[in-house]
């Protein structure tokens, strides 16, 4: 957010899900080795808001590619953040692509005062972000996927985001990802407090890097025996929001199984803790 933003990803990304003692034990444990992301030297807590509007078909088919366990598959979405409370004055248009364990992503900045006519326009061509081949690579993808599923915004999601980044590789970060909250939505840039809760008490843990592991994480990932998790905020979004009701292929879970589900995936690391 204060320094240039990174427009391109190509990484692993594996995601672990912490209670609030696990979340704290691990920081302590890797902290010689991790210092904190630039993009937070502003921030008064140490963490920034991560807001993120999601786009889907009427028949909500990224989501159900994800539920179905399918291997490639893409999201696309605009996203923005908030430091100490307010919002930066610009967006972010993302398609993030996952094969198998490889994610990639492509982006391009959107001026904040663009949001709204690509959203409820759907007009990139009135807007001021065809500079490059990249921005006009990215919009063709999105049009092609707007023409042949007819996606349009259905969810926002935002979460609060503690990141660090390897002291000796940059190329690795961590995430601590909290809070996070979701509603029916189609404005990137709603203010109001009465999005729902999505995942409790829980943080969700992602880590990211290309190569090999940094042998720091490795053997906190063995010590305390942490499972990775497929875990997306937006189809938990989805759920919560009770999206998907308004049609006949699936019931929304409600908070209370999402949260019934993540404590199960999280007994063993707590277990492992308490010992």
């Amino acid at each position: 957010m204060m320094n240039k933003p990174k427009l391109h990803f190509q990484r692993f990304e594996f995601k672990y899900l912490l209670t609030p003692d696990l979340e704290k034990e691990i920081k302590k444990r890797i902290s010689a080795y991790v210092k904190r992301d630039s993009y937070v030297e502003n921030s008064q807590t140490g963490a920034y808001e991560v807001v993120s509007l999601y786009y889907d078909s009427p028949g909500f088919y990224y989501y159900k590619q994800k539920m179905d366990g399918v291997l490639n598959r893409k999201k696309i979405r605009l996203r923005t953040y908030k430091v100490n409370g307010e919002f930066i004055p610009y967006a972010f248009f993302e398609i993030k692509r996952r094969h198998d364990s490889v994610i990639l992503k492509d982006r391009f900045v959107i001026p904040k005062e663009d949001c709204a006519k690509l959203v409820y326009d759907e007009d990139f061509y009135g807007t001021s972000v065809i500079q490059d081949q990249n921005r006009r690579n990215i919009i063709e993808e999105f049009e092609w996927e707007q023409h042949l599923r007819s996606i349009s915004p259905k969810i926002l999601v935002s979460y609060e985001r503690e990141p660090f980044l390897g002291k000796y590789n940059e190329n690795f970060r961590v995430t601590f990802d909290r809070k996070i909250k979701a509603m029916a939505n189609d404005n990137l840039f709603y203010a109001g407090s009465d999005m729902l809760d999505v995942s409790g008490d829980y943080t969700v843990m992602e880590v990211k890097f290309n190569g090999s592991l940094p042998f720091y994480v490795d053997e906190v990932i063995k010590e305390f025996n942490l499972q990775r998790i497929s875990y997306s905020k937006y189809c938990n979004a989805v759920d919560v929001c009770g999206s998907l009701s308004v049609f006949d292929f699936a019931k929304p879970f409600g908070i209370s199984q999402i949260r019934e589900n993540m404590a199960e995936k999280s007994r063993i690391t707590e277990k492992k803790l308490s010992i």
